[in-house]
């Protein structure tokens, strides 16, 4: 168990190539996208838990309460709470991906990455921003880890692996968001600062949503989701309603 908790660290996660999944929610995303769970504690009484649980092919240990209170990273923690093998599926070179720059809140790369599954996007996960396989953005993205590709970058050159179009954006004297090109990156910095300038200097398109004026700017999720949606549309990216 001692190393299980670890995981709750970014230090423990990069060193054992290890993260936590908590709930049958996220537990059931993995297994369906292939993943065999190395150990998955349940909660003595979780006969559903259980199930699922034993369904996955890991090792099964039954724990009381307390002990999954220590295993699980929320104040209610849910069981069952398994230890996984980071997924290697790097994105591949081209395509449309979001890029989170300098954006640190799990909650928001979290939901960028679920934008990204949702519009056909891959997700790679710029310099300072939230670590990708910790348990609170595995559960703002809500199983979209295990349905899309997932990446880190630390250069403009890696974005642009694959002939994409750096789109960054701005929340003033950008274009309105349109169609993207088959092959594009999405940029999306922090709330408080944007993209940094020399990025934005160096984008092939810089992109503003238009508002009302009524509020600064939009939470960097929703902007993401916006322009993402938008590029999608009108070209070889099939979306389907709901």
């Amino acid at each position: 168990m001692t190393a299980a908790v670890r995981l709750h660290r970014r230090r423990g996660r990069e060193a054992e190539g290890e993260t936590l999944v908590e709930g049958p929610h996220l537990l059931e995303a993995a297994v369906a996208a292939g993943i065999r769970p190395k150990r998955i504690f349940v909660a003595s009484g979780d006969a559903a838990g259980e199930a699922l649980a034993r369904s996955s092919g890991g090792e099964v240990l039954a724990v009381d309460q307390r002990t999954l209170a220590r295993l699980a990273t929320t104040a209610t923690p849910q069981s069952p709470v398994a230890v996984i093998a980071i997924p290697d599926r790097p994105v591949p070179a081209g395509g449309r991906v979001l890029v989170a720059w300098g954006v640190s809140d799990p909650g928001n790369c979290g939901t960028l990455i679920r934008i990204a599954a949702a519009f056909g996007y891959g997700y790679l996960a710029g310099p300072a921003s939230a670590d990708v396989w910790s348990p609170k953005v595995l559960r703002a993205a809500a199983g979209a880890h295990f349905a899309t590709w997932i990446g880190h970058v630390a250069t403009l050159d890696a974005v642009r692996l694959g002939g994409r179009a750096v789109v960054a954006t701005v929340a003033r004297d950008g274009a309105p968001p349109g169609p993207l090109p088959d092959a594009a990156a999405v940029m999306v910095g922090s709330e408080a600062h944007g993209l940094p300038d020399e990025i934005v200097a160096a984008a092939d398109l810089r992109v503003t949503i238009p508002t009302s004026g009524a509020v600064e700017s939009l939470n960097a999720a929703v902007a993401g989701a916006i322009v993402a949606y938008v590029g999608a549309l009108g070209t070889t990216t099939n979306l389907t309603g709901s």
